[in-house]
């Protein structure tokens, strides 16, 4: 018997067959969406984790294992008002070295195991450090703590301004020492402090860029505050103001920061130097961007200004 099915109309049934079986691709459309949303994962900013709000400091208050510390630079602001049972550190007297010849460089390693013995912290400890100056001051303790490596660090963002702006009281109640013990500090961590000979070196180098944190008037040499005025050649001026908001002394949003530094040219990418005058709002963008905004290479000069507008031998620009 003939087959009813020519031999056009038979292949034509198998082809048809054959693309059944294979699966279909993707439409374009979710293949772009798919790779913007692992983009969007890979440039995303992570939340900090060293930085904790009053809901947290309120959970915390009686956690036998959490100090707050009070950094200041006046005794009788911390007796005006502070947190409960907060431990007072005066940022000029215990966190800088006095035998150094440059005003305002940290404190040495055995200087840090001896305060912090002292004043009853132990190795395994968290350390909240706070202050009512806008994260200021408690950005350069976080910074010291960390240079010699304390483990667990956080900064109560917006300090004593944000406690009360969240309706707490503070406390004028004298804090009873605690006992004291052996705390052992750890080495110094090179890859978060940096010489002005290190600036020196880099200060030609593509893959490095200088952060100048002090006002416009110090960076153009109009309010001289050393031997010379004037910044580090090179270096671009990003106040460190602008990072935070004046109301209630907490940072501003992680994203309207990433946009503000990247627009200024610092990216990722970079190593970053920042500096000021002694070191202390140098400190505070330094935290910005290594703990807030996660770049990998930050170092913070804390020779700054003092020890750079003061020698003749340096490049200046105005």
């Amino acid at each position: 018997m003939r087959s009813r099915f020519s031999l056009p109309l038979l292949l034509l049934i198998m082809a048809l067959v054959l693309t059944a079986c294979v699966p279909a691709a993707p439409p374009a459309a979710a293949q772009s969406a798919a790779e913007s949303a692992e983009a969007s994962e890979t440039t995303a900013v992570a939340a900090p984790q060293s930085l904790v709000d009053t809901e947290w400091v309120v959970a915390h208050q009686d956690d036998p294992n959490v100090r707050f510390l009070a950094i200041s630079s006046k005794l009788e602001d911390f007796d005006a008002g502070h947190l409960p049972n907060a431990i007072y550190i005066n940022l000029g007297e215990d966190l800088t070295n006095p035998a150094d010849s440059t005003q305002g460089q940290i404190l040495t390693q055995e200087a840090l195991g001896e305060l912090f013995s002292r004043l009853g912290i132990e190795n395994d400890d968290t350390l909240v450090v706070y202050d009512g100056s806008n994260n200021l001051l408690s950005a350069r303790a976080y910074w010291a703590f960390k240079y010699y490596q304390h483990e667990d660090v956080r900064l109560y963002n917006g300090g004593t301004k944000k406690w009360v702006a969240d309706g707490n009281d503070l406390s004028t109640e004298a804090v009873a020492a605690l006992p004291a013990t052996e705390y052992v500090a750890g080495d110094a961590d090179p890859d978060l402090r940096t010489t002005g000979e290190y600036v020196l070196e880099h200060l030609d180098d593509p893959s490095t860029v200088v952060c100048d944190t002090r006002g416009p008037g110090e960076y153009a040499g109009t309010d001289v505050r050393a031997d010379r005025g004037g910044h580090i050649p090179g270096a671009i001026n990003v106040e460190w103001v602008n990072t935070v908001n004046a109301e209630d002394g907490t940072f501003k949003d992680t994203a309207y920061l990433a946009d503000l530094y990247q627009r200024a040219g610092f990216t990722p990418d970079k190593q970053v130097i920042t500096y000021c005058q002694t070191g202390v709002r140098g400190a505070h963008t330094w935290y910005v961007l290594s703990e807030l905004l996660n770049y990998p290479q930050v170092r913070n000069y804390d020779g700054s200004w003092v020890e750079w507008g003061n020698d003749p031998s340096k490049p200046m620009e105005q």
